[in-house]
């Protein structure tokens, strides 16, 4: 995605967002037709209008993941995607902290040194980067709560994804239209390619998301947790490689104590996947 964003740099990071929001449940509504699961739309709008517990969960799921897409732009526009990366191996020790606290899930010693490990390396990396390191720790907090609130909801994580992106297409579409009328905004402002794109975040937002639903709702939070890497790794390789932002000292020993907590997770999974039941 990173590499997308980058693509996107001329346009201001909640105009993007805005087009997330608007193109994203289109994409995910037309999959729903194609899986003629379009009834289920409709059974999810009256579920949420009996449970307002659950309308209130998707408020707050699309809150955070509105303001996360936003840290992930920002990252890249201020050229601080190496950060990015490090925030995303964070993200799994919050969803860990999160499952033991909140759904009561336990940990074994080898894996509670991984968390440990993993908090040294936090406060490592706040304590050397020199500036306070707010693109990592707000991906990483707002996804984790995000995690939380998908972990809570009942609906269909499919329609689920569509219905929290309408909930906020509103005040999208003003934002894009207001844009348009003061001379700001970049969709359909001459630049056929960047309006192409601006819809094409629709793709590339929807399939993500629903992956991420269903694999929060079907997995243990601390095995969820440390299943996040693949993401982490290819954002930092982008960075490094792509990009050509440097890796300074202030990085390396956050992430050589997170990789650790990598590490302590999958043997204590491996010990387990071999353990007599």
């Amino acid at each position: 995605m990173p590499v997308y964003w980058r693509l996107l740099s001329e346009a201001a990071s909640w105009e993007v967002i805005a087009h997330r929001l608007i193109w994203s449940p289109l994409v995910i509504l037309a999959l729903l037709l194609l899986r003629g699961k379009f009834s289920g739309i409709a059974a999810s709008v009256r579920l949420l209008a009996r449970e307002h517990r659950q309308l209130f969960f998707l408020f707050c799921a699309a809150g955070f993941a509105a303001l996360n897409w936003w840290i992930n732009v920002v990252a890249v526009q201020q050229a601080r995607v190496v950060e990015l990366g490090i925030g995303m191996f964070l993200t799994p020790l919050m969803s860990i902290c999160f499952g033991v606290v909140l759904f009561r899930e336990t940990l074994g010693k080898l894996k509670a040194w991984g968390v440990a490990a993993a908090g040294i390396g936090i406060a490592v990396l706040i304590a050397g980067y020199g500036t306070f390191p707010w693109i990592a720790l707000g991906v990483s907090s707002t996804w984790a709560v995000y995690g939380v609130f998908k972990r809570v909801l009942t609906l269909d994580p499919w329609i689920s994804n569509m219905l929290e992106a309408c909930l906020l297409v509103p005040a999208a579409v003003i934002y894009v239209l207001w844009l348009n009328q003061t001379g700001a905004g970049h969709f359909l402002a001459g630049n056929e390619v960047l309006a192409l794109a601006l819809i094409g975040t629709g793709f590339v937002t929807s399939v993500p998301m629903i992956a991420f639903a269903y694999a929060v709702q079907n997995l243990p939070m601390t095995v969820f947790g440390f299943c996040q890497y693949l993401n982490p790794i290819l954002t930092m390789t982008v960075g490094l490689v792509i990009f050509g932002e440097p890796f300074n000292d202030a990085f390396a020993v956050p992430l050589a104590l997170v990789l650790a907590a990598v590490a302590c997770f999958a043997v204590s999974e491996i010990r387990a996947a071999k353990s007599p039941k």
